[in-house]
């Protein structure tokens, strides 16, 4: 191909040997240790909720979210969706490469939020009807989204390493750094200082979440100055142009579509309501946060040697939904008959309404959690496009409920929650067509 001869002699030009990766391993080892990892990361803030629910308010929760609804947005934008393409090449160099690009963008993004921050502060505070109170919490945003934009940019490069246990530990000291600090905080300090716990803790966290996966890449590995050259990364950033070609604006409207709920609810309702499905959305994305991110990460890196491979793909798919099946049934079942009065109890009387809007969005989480992260499959055969399709159309089916009168929350609840399982449903069967196609090619 001309684009490999032309990176080939890039190489040459600067006298870079090429490495390469992608050695045999199980998928189902591999699934183990980020799972335990992720299961360890994530007992850590599960099991402070109630200590927190009871700490800080449902407006202090009502907020928060907002706050990490916007950061998860920005963090798609930092890294321009270059961080994807880490695990993409088969060589080594171009991996580093992609990854200094990714890098480079986030820090260049942070400038720029940080810079609007400061100019209209008050203007989004208002915008967003939130108590002037947490305005200050608005400067922590761009430097939390930076260090959670490094760190996901690094943890693709321990996952192409089949560093899984490096990855797993970096999640683990995350938590623990967030969580003490948010308790310590609520605790501890004043009425003043204590309504930023939550946003303080996100950023040490964060903070901790990438020094750990730093050293842990790149302990043993030098990143070769000469990598810092504009006409080599230039070269690279066009050769993968249909990352965020193709990714950048569906994965953007992808993180407004997972903040649709909180921004329409706030709209519509109270901040208060926005609290109460915080702890809703916390609980309910438990089986995700233990097992399909770190699925999600595994099938890229499975698939993606499949398919240098020329492997089939389809044999592990259906082992994969099968397991995440069973999972989701269970799930479901249990928050149907026991969702309100489970909430009362692991987090106090006062968000005993946080799980009957659990049993309004079960179904939506579960089917959900079933197809989000084998939605990897696409980038993995580089079905961009029809990645892309299925991420516009979600957007604006969910976002055509803010044009739509509700005579209550738990009516739009309702609705939102049916609409949300049925576009999942298309998004597996959209995945397991292209799927097939592929080993019927080969």
């Amino acid at each position: 191909m001309v684009e490999e001869y032309q990176f080939t002699l890039y190489l040459h030009y600067y006298k870079i040997k090429k490495n390469e990766l992608f050695k045999k391993d199980s998928i189902y080892k591999n699934l183990s240790i980020l799972i335990s990892g992720t299961v360890l990361a994530q007992v850590v803030p599960i099991a402070l909720q109630p200590i927190l629910k009871r700490v800080f308010t449902p407006e202090d929760f009502g907020v928060f979210d907002i706050y990490l609804k916007i950061l998860g947005i920005l963090f798609v934008v930092f890294a321009l969706k270059y961080d994807m393409g880490v695990i993409l090449p088969k060589n080594k160099i171009k991996a580093q490469i992609i990854l200094l690009i990714s890098v480079l963008s986030a820090l260049f993004f942070t400038i720029i939020t940080f810079l609007v921050i400061v100019l209209f502060k008050d203007s989004i505070i208002n915008y967003l009807d939130i108590n002037p109170r947490y305005s200050s919490t608005l400067y922590l945003l761009p430097f939390s989204t930076l260090f959670y934009s490094l760190y996901n940019s690094i943890n693709y490069f321990l996952i192409r390493e089949k560093k899984f246990l490096a990855s797993s530990l970096s999640k683990v000291s995350r938590r623990g750094v967030e969580g003490a600090v948010q308790i310590g905080m609520g605790v501890g300090f004043g009425p003043a200082l204590k309504s930023s716990g939550l946003f303080v803790g996100d950023l040490l966290g964060n903070i901790a979440y990438f020094i750990t996966a730093y050293f842990q890449s790149f302990k043993g590995i030098s990143i070769d100055k000469r990598f810092f050259n504009f006409r080599l990364m230039k070269h690279i950033a066009k050769e993968y142009i249909d990352l965020p070609k193709y990714n950048l604006l569906p994965e953007l409207l992808n993180s407004f579509f997972t903040a649709s709920l909180t921004f329409i609810v706030l709209s519509k309702f109270s901040i208060e309501d926005v609290g109460y499905l915080e702890a809703t959305q916390r609980l309910l994305a438990v089986p995700a946060a233990f097992v399909s991110v770190s699925l999600g990460q595994v099938v890229l890196q499975r698939v993606s040697e499949n398919v240098s491979k020329k492997a089939k793909i389809i044999p592990d798919l259906k082992l994969l939904v099968l397991m995440m099946t069973a999972i989701a049934v269970a799930f479901t079942v249990f928050i149907t008959f026991l969702g309100p009065i489970s909430f009362k109890i692991f987090l106090g009387d006062a968000f005993e309404k946080s799980g009957v809007y659990a049993q309004y969005l079960i179904l939506f989480f579960s089917v959900s959690f079933l197809f989000s992260p084998l939605g990897q499959v696409l980038i993995a055969l580089k079905e961009f496009r029809a990645n892309a399709i299925w991420q516009v159309s979600k957007f604006f089916i969910i976002y055509a409920l803010f044009f739509i009168p509700f005579e209550s929350i738990s009516s739009f609840l309702i609705a939102y929650g049916n609409i949300g399982a049925g576009v999942y449903l298309l998004y597996g069967v959209i995945i397991f067509i292209k799927a097939y196609k592929y080993d019927r090619s080969i």
